[in-house]
């Protein structure tokens, strides 16, 4: 970002040093800093630092929140840079080889939060894998990443020096369905299973397996409920009866005691139903998170039914609040149930014959979701874990479900109001159950599962971000028709469209930009005056909808993924007259000694025009950014000639049909220029423009170039 400072926090990496003299080797200018006052670009390296324990991996987690708090307010209202750096793997977890690396894999959910919280920022959570490279070289890698990268919100860097990016695959069940781990003779423990959603799944299983089932809950059963309370059946009507009985209690005191009876009753209603379907089932009042009541049930557990086969991790609560908002302590509650809850349980089990241990994450871990920054947090560890026990129990089947949203339990009518204005569908009770039902029989597969009702939610909006120089500081002004100093707000929107869309979709041999639109550039001054360009990107399922920012002239795009293109046959207009209007410098368009198209190789006529585009000397593509950018610029300049003599006045290119981008890394020393004519009429011309290198080979095409009036 030009005219930023990027704050490089190290949190215990031992990177930030060679991080920063790296960043500044870029010119980027970058600084160790643990102060967060402020700042609008920041990179956190804690995800980086070292970790021997799981509670190594949460206190890490911890840090990277706090600062992403440091600096919420200013993305929030500002927008600016916020990156995360942490080692699972260099594949956020998915092979399961991370150990206790895991329990710091929540990072990345973060970032996918404060991208839907802030989205006027640029957001990236990279997972860089260390092994046994020299901090040199992972700085090396990380910079790497953020200078080059593209806008993708989430990128791995394994140790083989592949790039990888998330996305999700659709997974249709089988026809033939795997034997599921449970029968009449399995012991299964359940946590968070006597209320919410959770009752539906498990009278699917009595019904289906019939399983035995010891659940664990928060809820105390001791306390009596007084009687005549029956018709009081939602909080206002119980804490009105409450307070008649009692007036000289205390508000908070007689809402705390409804809340006590309610939760009561479901727990009840839950084991009468449950047993009524003939299952056999115990519950335990215990919190998850206090290991020796945990150990004790299960101690008695084993004692009852026999040695646990089963383990389904179900309990969570939610504070949903955002980044900047978020208390300390409502973010150590929502990790506390999720992860304390999870370690304990797994100790208190590791003697145990497990043959399924499924735990109930939700989709917040893969999308991000406003005020869930630590829910997603919590959940995205499951998944990591999952990944990791996976690995370890080659008999167990091992599943971290990330759930869309309910119909029931957490998702208050509140709640569902607003998630129907995201357009997510919430999943029926019974259909839920059925879902979790059947993947028990899905086979062992992957330990990450998502199960939405409807189409998965759109990853967050993406920007990805380009310090632009002043391009009145070195473009001259060529032939004074058509051309003015600075770069036309299309020509750089094509590179950096281009950039945005192989981030996202980097295995794309080509990319194709269509539907662009952009203003007619007629300003004087030149469309940016240095500074950051940005690109936001919306990823659809084939398409990548784009939009230039940053610029006085607007520019949209859509990436449109996954086509293939031969490329068009290109006349060479061997015959064309020499161009007459040739500079004092002999040159057409000239960008310092980087860029030329020398006027003596130009000609123009009525069918079009062709010219070569020289680049120059060595070494010049690491000292120009976005060269590529200016290529195309000299072609629609080349254009506007065309247009110029065939319409007798001045133009400029307003409007283009699509971007085709054939080639990608360097385009060589020589470019040839071809534009055809398509079309004229009035006061407008159309044509398409071609990119060839030496070899005849096609860089890239622009087809549909509208030629309107300069104005």
């Amino acid at each position: 970002m030009t005219g930023a400072v990027l704050h490089v926090v190290d949190g215990g990496s031992g990177l930030a040093r060679d991080v920063v003299t790296r960043l500044r080797a870029h010119g980027i200018e970058a600084a160790e800093d643990g102060s967060l006052s402020g700042a609008n670009a920041v990179l956190l390296l804690g995800g980086m630092a070292p970790v021997e324990t799981p509670q190594d991996g949460l206190t890490v987690m911890r840090g990277v929140f706090t600062a992403a708090q440091e600096v919420a307010s200013v993305m929030a209202a500002d927008g600016g840079l916020f990156a995360v750096v942490q080692d699972t793997g260099g594949d956020f977890g998915l092979s399961g080889g991370q150990g206790d690396r895991a329990w710091l894999g929540g990072i990345a959910a973060l970032a996918r939060t404060a991208a839907r919280e802030w989205p006027a920022a640029s957001v990236k959570a990279i997972d860089c894998a260390r092994g046994d490279r020299d901090s040199a070289a992972v700085a090396e890698a990380i910079v790497a990443e953020l200078v080059s990268g593209g806008p993708a919100l989430n990128v791995g860097l394994p140790l083989d020096g592949r790039r990888v990016t998330l996305d999700t695959v659709a997974a249709p069940r089988s026809a033939e369905p795997a034997d599921a781990p449970l029968d009449e003779d399995g012991v299964v423990v359940v946590t968070g299973g006597a209320r919410g959603v959770t009752p539906a799944v498990l009278a699917e299983l009595a019904a289906r397996y019939r399983p035995r089932l010891a659940v664990l809950g928060r809820t105390e059963l001791t306390e009596e409920e007084p009687p005549g309370l029956e018709a009081a059946v939602d909080q206002p009507a119980l804490v009105a009866r409450l307070a008649a009985r009692a007036p000289d209690s205390g508000p908070a005191a007689i809402v705390a005691r409804a809340r006590r009876i309610l939760a009561a009753r479901e727990v009840r209603r839950t084991l009468a139903a449950l047993r009524a379907d003939g299952a056999e089932v115990r519950y335990f009042p215990v919190d998850v998170t206090d290991a020796p009541s945990v150990h004790r049930a299960l101690a008695a557990v084993r004692e009852v039914f026999g040695p646990i086969t089963g383990l389904i991790h179900a309990a969570g609560v939610v504070h949903d609040k955002s980044i900047a908002d978020k208390t300390a302590e409502q973010y150590e509650a929502v990790l506390a149930t999720k992860l304390d809850g999870l370690r304990v349980l797994l100790d208190a089990t590791r003697d145990d014959p497990l043959r399924l241990l499924c735990l109930f994450s939700s989709i917040a871990a893969w999308a991000g979701n406003p005020g869930q920054s630590d829910y997603a947090m919590a959940n995205e560890v499951l998944g990591q874990i999952a990944a990791v026990e996976r690995a370890r129990r080659p008999h167990c089947l091992v599943r971290s479900i990330g759930w869309g949203p309910w119909d029931g339990g957490m998702v208050t009518p509140d709640i569902a109001t607003r998630f129907g204005q995201q357009g997510l569908d919430l999943i029926p009770l019974r259909a839920g159950a059925g879902a979790f039902a059947a993947e028990l029989q899905a086979g062992h597969g992957s330990a990450h599962v998502i199960l939405t009702a409807g189409e998965l939610p759109d990853p967050p909006t993406l920007r990805a971000e380009a310090p632009v120089a002043n391009g009145t500081e070195h473009l001259s002004e060529p032939s004074g028709l058509s051309l003015r100093a600075g770069l036309q707000p299309i020509s750089m929107a094509a590179e950096l469209f281009t950039a945005a869309a192989r981030g996202w979709h980097p295995d794309q041999p080509i990319v194709v930009l269509g539907d662009i639109a952009f203003d007619t550039p007629g300003a004087t001054e030149p469309p940016y005056g240095g500074g950051s360009l940005h690109v936001q990107g919306v990823p659809r399922r084939d398409r990548l909808e784009l939009r230039l920012l940053g610029a006085a002239s607007r520019v949209e795009a859509v990436a449109r993924i996954g086509e293939t293109l031969s490329g068009g046959v290109w006349p060479d207009h061997p015959y064309l007259p020499p161009f007459d209007g040739r500079e004092d410098s002999g040159h057409v368009v000239r960008w310092d000694d980087v860029l030329r198209m020398p006027a003596d190789g130009v000609r123009i006529g009525d069918l079009g025009a062709v010219a070569l585009l020289e680049v120059g000397g060595t070494g010049v593509r690491g000292e120009v950014p976005h060269l590529e950018a200016v290529a195309v610029d000299a072609v629609l300049q080349l254009a506007a000639l065309w247009g110029n003599h065939v319409l007798g006045f001045p133009v400029a290119a307003t409007g283009l049909g699509e971007y085709r981008r054939h080639r990608f890394g360097p385009a060589g020393r020589t470019l040839h220029c071809l534009v055809h004519g398509r079309d004229r009429a009035g006061k407008r011309a159309v044509c398409d423009i071609a990119l060839l290198r030496e070899d005849q080979t096609l860089y890239a095409e622009l087809l549909g170039v509208a030629l309107t009036p300069h104005p």
